[in-house]
């Protein structure tokens, strides 16, 4: 009966998570989204108002994917806890656990990369493309970039002990093995954007007239869309209307005079929005430059940038100096020279020293790791809102709604492929418990702490460290250049 209450609470717990990431999107991040979107093209019609009360099917895609892997992740974090803390049953934790690990990985691996697919292959100018006799051929199109995904994740290189262990670990493996590299090249471009941003901050401060001057023109290019608008309105009403038949729509749409009007308002309106997002930019910039130059702004500006620059050092010397940065098989992690220090000094606290001899409750290599993987995340979210316009102008999407959907989508692999990593490093940080002694009593058939141990069920972070490093310094090395040619050959420009 107990087993039967735990069960129900985990699949309760994990419902809950699901509902409530799901209110989250549609009340706020999807919203957002929109608005960081880019609109690299004129709005479909200035006379045809767009109905935004039904939700797009590819919104509650997109939203479900990523509710899903947010529940999921959630109940592995909170299996871990209930580890550490003797809560539910260890079978009970057991089975959540692989359950969840499961479901994690088939969202990452399949969920969302065919999700990402239909989005990009949907045409919406055909509706009723679903009973079209080419349905087959287009979800085989759809389909054939996945397939092609996981043949050549299934060729990604295991050492031989975890070609050995369930399917499960094996699959783990990999994806963290393609997880850390796309955190490490996130890391290196987040890092190098970080730095430069503050270094050349002062030379890309907008002054006060230059947004008064972008305010002005923009009040001048709203009025004229005002004028052209009412123009537009009262041309439109004094024409008469066509009465259904083919000769009368015809003679409509070939209108001269009333399309060049609604292509001038479609482009004022183009152009408004376009201003409107510089002038949000102009704006945001030099609030920051102005907390910037004050006190605690130059603290904490550069010092952050003082670490993204120690961190590119740091996975500098892991590469040169790979014996010396992995003595230990604890020391395998995003080791970097400031998370080292933290770390000491944190160990230096009068609350963090117990026992009889008056070590420290913790080690400093596994305290320092634990410190580097959270200033790794703090890069990563730096670096999102470029990523996220990347990834939308790399698949040329123009649509807002669309945008926001790929945008969801690829925080939803992100997000799970921090945790897979920050999981793996949890487990070199706190290994599997030793099995007790077992007594004559004891049933020596029976599953010991190892194997319910949930950490024995990822394989260890030594294997990626490495790998870490090197995408680190590649991502690093080309957001430097990119920085550089952008600079010499465009000069400064604003993040919109």
């Amino acid at each position: 009966m107990a087993a039967l209450t735990e069960v129900i609470l985990v699949v309760t717990s994990g419902g809950f998570l699901f509902i409530s990431c799901r209110i989250f999107l549609q009340k706020k991040l999807y919203k957002d989204l929109q608005q960081l979107a880019p609109q690299d093209t004129l709005p479909g019609s200035a006379v045809t108002p767009q109905s935004s009360s039904s939700q797009p099917w590819h919104s509650t895609l997109a939203q479900t994917c990523f509710s899903l892997c947010f529940s999921e992740c959630s109940i592995l974090f909170c299996m871990l806890m209930c580890q550490g803390l003797d809560w539910l049953e260890p079978r009970i934790r057991l089975l959540s656990w692989r359950i969840a690990l499961f479901l994690l990985l088939l969202t990452i691996l399949l969920l969302v990369p065919i999700s990402f697919s239909l989005i990009l292959t949907y045409r919406p100018d055909n509706p009723g493309f679903v009973q079209s006799r080419a349905l087959p051929i287009r979800v085989a199109f759809a389909l054939a970039p996945v397939a092609l995904f996981l043949f050549a994740l299934s060729y990604i290189p295991l050492p031989a002990e975890l070609l050995l262990d369930n399917p499960l670990t094996a699959v783990t493996a990999r994806l963290v093995t393609l997880g850390t590299t796309v955190l490490g090249l996130l890391s290196g471009l987040g890092a190098v954007s970080g730095a430069w941003g503050i270094i050349n901050r002062s030379r890309s401060t907008p002054s006060a007239s230059s947004i008064t001057s972008a305010e002005n023109a923009l009040e001048r290019v709203q009025n004229d869309l005002r004028d052209r608008s009412r123009d537009l309105d009262d041309y439109a009403s004094s024409k008469p209307q066509p009465d259904g038949s083919w000769l009368s729509r015809m003679s409509f749409k070939r209108n001269g005079q009333q399309s060049s009007m609604q292509q001038e308002v479609i482009g004022l309106q183009a152009l408004e929005e376009q201003m409107s997002l510089r002038v949000v930019a102009l704006k945001r910039n030099r609030i920051a430059a102005e907390y910037a130059e004050s006190f605690s702004g130059k603290i904490i500006t550069w010092s952050w940038a003082v670490y993204c620059v120690c961190r590119v050092y740091s996975s500098a010397f892991n590469i040169v100096s790979p014996t010396v940065s992995n003595s230990s098989s604890s020391s395998a992690s995003y080791g970097d020279i400031v998370a080292h220090i933290l770390a000491w000094l944190f160990s230096l606290l009068p609350l963090s020293v117990t026992g009889d001899e008056g070590k420290p409750q913790f080690d400093i290599p596994s305290l320092s790791k634990q410190i580097s993987l959270s200033l790794v995340g703090v890069i990563i979210l730096c670096s999102l809102r470029l990523v996220l316009r990347g990834v939308t102008r790399a698949f040329h999407v123009t649509s807002r709604k669309t945008s926001a959907s790929l945008m969801i989508l690829t925080l939803a692999q992100l997000m799970g492929i921090y945790l897979l990593s920050t999981l793996v490093q949890l487990r070199t940080t706190f290994p599997p418990a030793v099995s007790p002694v077992i007594n004559d009593s004891q049933d020596p058939q029976g599953p010991s702490d190892d194997s319910m141990n949930l950490f024995a069920t990822l394989p260890e972070y030594s294997l990626f460290g490495g790998l870490f490093d090197w995408s680190f310094l590649i991502g690093a090395a080309g957001c430097a250049f990119a920085r550089w040619a952008r600079s010499s050959f465009e000069g400064d420009d604003f993040d919109m």
